[in-house]
């Protein structure tokens, strides 16, 4: 299963199931023949623009943001490419994002956040980006995702 389908899968469940908990969410999904880690889970909600929202039971459980609240995140993170990020190199397994003095470590959360597929993690300094992607096809389509960043 990819990504994008786990993403539908996680849409699914939360809009009839009321969880506010990851470990229920990953139990849920592995009922559906989904195994996913709590990094992956937790960057799928994010991805998705979950948030949290007290229940009548006073519980929090998940909600899903609308497609026009994911537009706007994804924007946000290109508009914060396009004002932060000076430039994109890539060696093997490894994205260096370089950007503006002290926007390195923004910058990181920003791509952790996003959920790319492919991507381990990442490190932030103070004006340089590591990212750490599976293999190196992987690191070629993070940074071609995140050069089309720049030049949108």
């Amino acid at each position: 299963m990819n990504r994008r389908q786990r993403l539908e899968m996680i849409i699914r469940i939360l809009s009839k199931e009321e969880t506010g908990s990851q470990l229920k969410l990953q139990e849920l999904l592995a009922q559906e023949g989904i195994v996913v880690s709590q990094s992956s889970l937790s960057r799928d909600l994010n991805s998705l623009g979950a948030y949290r929202v007290p229940s009548s039971d006073g519980s929090f459980v998940y909600k899903i943001s609308n497609e026009e609240q994911r537009k706007e995140t994804s924007l946000g993170m290109q508009r914060r490419f396009q004002t932060s990020v000076t430039g994109i190199a890539s060696s093997a397994n490894i994205v260096v994002v370089y950007t503006n003095p002290a926007e390195a470590q923004a910058i990181a959360r920003v791509i952790d956040c996003a959920g790319l597929d492919g991507l381990l993690g990442t490190v932030g300094g103070d004006n340089t980006v590591i990212c750490i992607a599976s293999d190196e096809n992987a690191a070629e389509k993070l940074s071609n995702t995140m050069s089309r960043l720049l030049e949108q």
